[in-house]
């Protein structure tokens, strides 16, 4: 905090006048401190995908070579609130040949996914949950150091709204570093 107590002080000294301590003391949550420097630890990241948000951009696949010691956990979520709906409606006959269907969809998205982060060295582990999309990755990223996370995870975005809904409570509930994609 020093290094830009000293700054401000140097470029407020004569605008600022009496008033830099209040200043500095109001603006102090938005300036960095030394240990906000240090990148955190990475060891483990969780990468929820679903039916919306299955495809890793190439630049991703870079940022994530950078934690080459880390393990990934790759996790097929499938809500739970459709089952339950679609049984209600057309029976549970239905509801699980469609849960059959979901999970061999993503089998295949996820092994098309572990291909690519095996590749550039990450140790990589699947994971498939049925349940609530956003309340289950909020509880498992407690487990993380880092959250990576696709923009339409959840449902379809649009031009009017960029993230997803699902998205945006999982991220305001989240404590951890994350990365949206």
């Amino acid at each position: 905090m020093d290094i830009f107590s000293r700054l401000i002080s140097r470029k407020f000294r004569n605008i600022a006048g009496e008033r830099y301590e209040e200043i500095a003391q109001r603006y102090r949550e938005f300036l960095l401190l030394p240990e906000e420097f240090v990148l955190p630890e990475v060891s483990s990241i969780l990468l929820p995908v679903d039916r919306f948000a299955h495809d890793i951009p190439e630049e991703l696949y870079d940022t994530l070579g950078a934690y080459a010691d880390a393990s990934i956990t790759l996790v097929y979520m499938i809500d739970r609130m459709a089952f339950h709906m679609i049984e209600q409606t057309l029976g549970k006959r239905e509801a699980e040949r469609l849960r059959a269907v979901e999970m061999e969809r993503g089998e295949k998205i996820l092994s098309r996914m572990v291909k690519g982060l095996e590749k550039i060295g990450l140790d990589v582990r699947e994971k498939y949950i049925l349940g609530n999309k956003s309340d289950e990755i909020i509880q498992l990223a407690a487990d993380f150091d880092l959250l990576v996370i696709s923009r339409s995870y959840g449902s379809e975005i649009t031009k009017t709204s960029p993230m997803s809904p699902v998205v945006l409570k999982i991220v305001q509930h989240v404590d951890k570093p994350t990365i949206i994609y």
